[in-house]
């Protein structure tokens, strides 16, 4: 597992010592701030994001880029100089293709026609939370991933209160205005949330019994959730951070996962009874 140089605080959760049991860790970066350093620390995420990238010696080798379609991956920039051979798979057609992607699939992650054991790490930014089928799409991701390889997330929090916004505009069908109105930032793909927290990651893995042998879960704070609210009403997110989410590690905008396949000598997990029971 990746060290990072902004690790704050660590916090392990081991379950079992069996080798069919995965570790499954918690860990909360950049926290303990005030409400003045996150803002001015807008982008702090992307840079941390892209660093745990790098410190995987197997970015060096085949990779994977789930979500590549639209060109606003910035990542990938911050990366590009330690890859090795880079793909991508994106269900719309591109946009603005980064010129490093080599073969490229314009189709859905769960159906990519990549045989198994492929890809030595894969990552995604900002893509999950449009996941509708979780189980399929984390089995096709492992599944493509050689044994001990590793696939990276980075989405929102589906804790955080942004999460639950978004689904009540979309609930109401208001968010085609919002975006026209006041967030043209925003983008119009449906946003479900289903692989946006540890509960619903863990439950996918062992619904669908993957093989995996590590689990690691990255909370970030951020507040540049602020960004979607007009400008005159700012202040309101800025008082639930300052209430509420600072104080809360696992409520931070920013969600990361990291998944490790395991190796062809180790079975499927099992993990007996676990965090994955409820939320």
């Amino acid at each position: 597992m990746p060290s990072a140089s902004l690790l704050l605080r660590v916090s392990s959760y081991h379950k079992g010592a069996l080798m069919t049991q995965p570790i499954i860790n918690y860990h909360y970066l950049d926290c303990n701030r005030e409400l003045s350093y996150h803002d001015d620390t807008r982008s702090l995420f992307q840079d941390i994001y892209a660093q745990m990238l790098a410190a995987e010696a197997s970015i060096a080798g085949k990779v994977l880029n789930i979500g590549c379609g639209h060109g606003v991956d910035p990542t990938l920039n911050k990366v590009e100089h330690l890859l090795g051979q880079i793909d991508g798979v994106d269900p719309f057609p591109a946009v603005d293709p980064h010129p490093l992607i080599g073969n490229r699939w314009t189709c859905r992650m769960e159906d990519i026609p990549v045989p198994q054991n492929t890809y030595d790490m894969a990552y995604s930014y900002n893509v999950v939370e449009h996941v509708l089928d979780e189980g399929s799409f984390l089995a096709k991701t492992i599944d493509v991933l050689k044994p001990g390889a590793v696939y990276w997330s980075m989405s929102p929090n589906a804790r955080h209160p942004f999460t639950l916004a978004v689904r009540l505009l979309q609930a109401v069908k208001l968010k085609y205005l919002y975006r026209k109105s006041i967030a043209p930032q925003a983008n119009d793909y449906p946003a479900y949330y289903r692989l946006c927290s540890d509960v619903k990651v863990l439950r996918a893995i062992k619904d669908r019994s993957l093989p995996v042998s590590q689990i690691d879960f990255y909370y970030v704070q951020c507040v540049q959730w602020d960004s979607y609210f007009p400008r005159k009403l700012h202040f309101l997110p800025h008082i639930i951070d300052r209430g509420i989410i600072l104080r809360n590690p696992l409520m931070s905008f920013i969600f990361m996962f990291r998944i490790e396949k395991a190796n062809d000598t180790i079975k499927a997990p099992n993990f007996g009874s676990g965090p994955y029971e409820g939320e």
